[in-house]
């Protein structure tokens, strides 16, 4: 079985970076966009398991791809993270659909976990000792 490929749409070069370790790590499979364009076209192409995605993004705004992914992959779990949360942001990403929302830099424990429940693995597993 193939390891879950997440798509890490950032356009921080460090923060891409950074969770792919993570990622890589907890035992997961990883791609990199650092704009809302490739993102779509990541997921169009490759069909990720699973976005992490940053809110400020050269080119649009997370908020605005997240309801792009909705209408065209309405079940592919969104993560988003940003640098700059507030309950505003969360509620907004909630109400946009997305699966979970995350402070940057982010904590690797959360970050496995908020993987996990977004893609239905366990979360006692071995490969999400982050």
């Amino acid at each position: 079985m193939a390891l879950p490929l997440v798509l890490i749409v950032d356009d921080d070069r460090l923060t891409r970076w950074s969770v792919a370790r993570i990622l890589t790590r907890a035992g997961y499979r990883f791609q990199e966009a650092a704009t809302v364009a490739d993102g779509l076209a990541a997921i169009a192409g490759d069909r990720p398991d699973a976005v992490l995605l940053d809110i400020v993004l050269p080119d649009g705004d997370g908020f605005s791809m997240l309801c792009t992914i909705r209408e065209t992959h309405p079940r592919l779990p969104v993560i988003l993270i940003t640098a700059h949360g507030s309950e505003e942001t969360a509620r907004t990403a909630r109400d946009l659909g997305a699966r979970g929302h995350l402070i940057k830099p982010c904590n690797p424990a959360e970050l496995c976990a908020a993987l996990a429940v977004a893609l239905g693995r366990p979360l006692e597993s071995d490969h999400l000792s982050c």
